[in-house]
């Protein structure tokens, strides 16, 4: 692979892990929002119940899930991100190595 083709293959690598990092931090975002939706299904007809159905329960167990997914999606965006930011800084260094030898 040339010098070129790595620096592309890093920046795109960087952009997509990006919108990864933003999508999953988004799903974090809402989860509160989610949670107090769902909150408000239940209490319908001004009631607080103190028990559970097991759709409710199991809504949230995905809600959870969700987010726990969302938060694993956010760490390998970052890491990703991370990953293709080294492979830009080493293809600016051979960049950098070239030309000091080539002048």
């Amino acid at each position: 692979m040339d010098i070129s083709g790595a620096i592309n293959t890093a920046v795109i690598g960087m952009e997509r892990s990006s919108q990864q990092v933003s999508q999953a931090s988004t799903e974090i975002a809402q989860a509160p929002v989610r949670d107090a939706e769902r909150q408000q299904r239940i209490n319908a007809g001004g009631t607080e119940t103190a028990t559970q159905t097991p759709s409710e329960s199991e809504q949230s167990v995905n809600a959870n899930a969700s987010v726990t997914d969302a938060l694993v999606d956010l760490n390998v965006g970052k890491n990703v991100f991370q990953a293709n930011g080294r492979v830009l800084e080493s293809a600016d260094e051979m960049l950098g190595t070239l030309i000091d030898t080539t002048a």
